[in-house]
């Protein structure tokens, strides 16, 4: 019961980090991006998601792709060691890890929990299953 109740707690750290991304990518325009041409997109969250949702082969998908990845680490890198050691329990690379130490180095963990947190985003774009009360964005927060 413990251990459930942990991943609980820890995947709801997830949805609040994939809510505050979401919000920061709302409200980055994709007309602002260089080299965003005729994108017919608002928002690099909306070119995100219609990347994964429909296939689109988006000449500038590396632009916002890589807003995305910098917004990640961004992201972890403000966390907490706690929050980090937690959020790393469940990360693709806590299942690779086979040392015998506790954990892995920070800057290890902080990549781990990037390539999580990104893999976070790209399932809510293809296929979205958070409800907008369930993305719980810094607004929300503060009420």
């Amino acid at each position: 019961m413990f251990e459930i109740k942990t991943r609980q707690i820890v995947q709801e750290k997830y949805i609040e980090l994939v809510g505050q991304i979401i919000d920061e990518l709302r409200n980055i325009a994709i007309h602002s991006l260089p080299d965003s041409g005729n994108i017919p997109f608002e928002t690099v969250w909306d070119a995100f998601v219609a990347h994964f949702q429909h296939s689109d082969e988006l000449p500038t998908y590396n632009i916002y792709s890589d807003i995305i990845v910098d917004i990640c680490q961004e992201m972890v890198e403000t966390l907490t060691l706690t929050e980090l050691k937690l959020l790393w329990l469940v990360s693709e690379g806590c299942l690779e890890w086979d040392e015998s130490e506790d954990f892995p180095d920070v800057e290890r963990m902080l990549e781990d929990v990037a390539e999580e947190l990104i893999s976070w985003i790209e399932q809510e774009a293809e296929e979205p299953e958070l409800e907008p009360e369930e993305l719980i964005t810094e607004e929300n927060r503060r009420h």
